[in-house]
């Protein structure tokens, strides 16, 4: 089971609108605030939080707004793997791969507000049970370093190059193909750590939460 820190950030979110709604933990209003996707480089990518309505207040206007953002859980991996297999959650590298939300009213509209402490998003995978490494024609198995170097890394981010360069991925836009490479070589180097290991057990069956039915924080 993946475990992580709680992690907050302090930062703006675009509110494009927000609409009155009903906790469906106590029943209380509050406000759904529909948002430019703080984290996605793409404009016309929009998230929900939630914040509780005071008294007889008017909605929250389409503004920038200082925020602090809690981590949630890990978002799931809509996209079919490619040798089969269940739908996983994402592995954490990055902040678009989490769920983020508003934790209370304290958090919205806070340009004062100071800073949260610094903490990195930090996975557990699941346990890995070992294996007997052989050889295979007298060649010993390779077993990535702890700690890999400046090297090392460029090895893996080259090759993430070649195997983008290798796809239609050249006509797109540089942005897009800079997004693909850093992508492919997180998953290069994570699948270099574990060669060795078993693969983690597979996933009977887990729940996929579309948009519409993410759920606000209770408050």
């Amino acid at each position: 089971m993946a475990t992580q820190q709680i992690v907050q950030k302090k930062m703006q979110i675009t509110l494009k609108s927000a609409a009155p709604a009903t906790d469906r933990y106590t029943g209380k209003a509050q406000w759904e605030l529909r948002v430019q996707d703080p984290f996605s480089k793409y404009p016309e990518y929009e998230t929900k939080y939630y914040i509780p309505a005071e008294g007889e207040e008017r909605p929250p206007g389409p503004a920038t707004y200082w925020v602090i953002l809690s981590q949630g859980a890990l978002k799931i991996n809509k996209t079919p793997p490619k040798e089969g297999g269940p739908i996983q959650p994402y592995n954490g590298l990055y902040d678009w791969m989490w769920r983020w939300r508003i934790d209370s009213r304290d958090h919205f509209n806070c340009p004062d507000a100071p800073e949260p402490e610094f903490q990195e998003n930090v996975v557990q995978p699941t346990t890995m049970a070992p294996v007997v490494a052989t050889a295979v024609n007298g060649v010993a198995p390779y077993t990535p370093p702890a700690n890999p170097t400046t090297s090392e890394r460029q090895s893996v981010f080259n090759a993430a190059v070649a195997l983008t360069v290798a796809t239609d991925l050249v006509d797109k836009e540089r942005d897009i193909i800079l997004e693909r490479v850093r992508d492919l070589a997180g998953d290069l180097w994570v699948i270099l750590q574990n060669i060795g290991s078993e693969a983690p057990p597979a996933i009977d069956s887990i729940e996929v939460e579309e948009f519409d039915d993410d759920e606000p924080p209770p408050w």
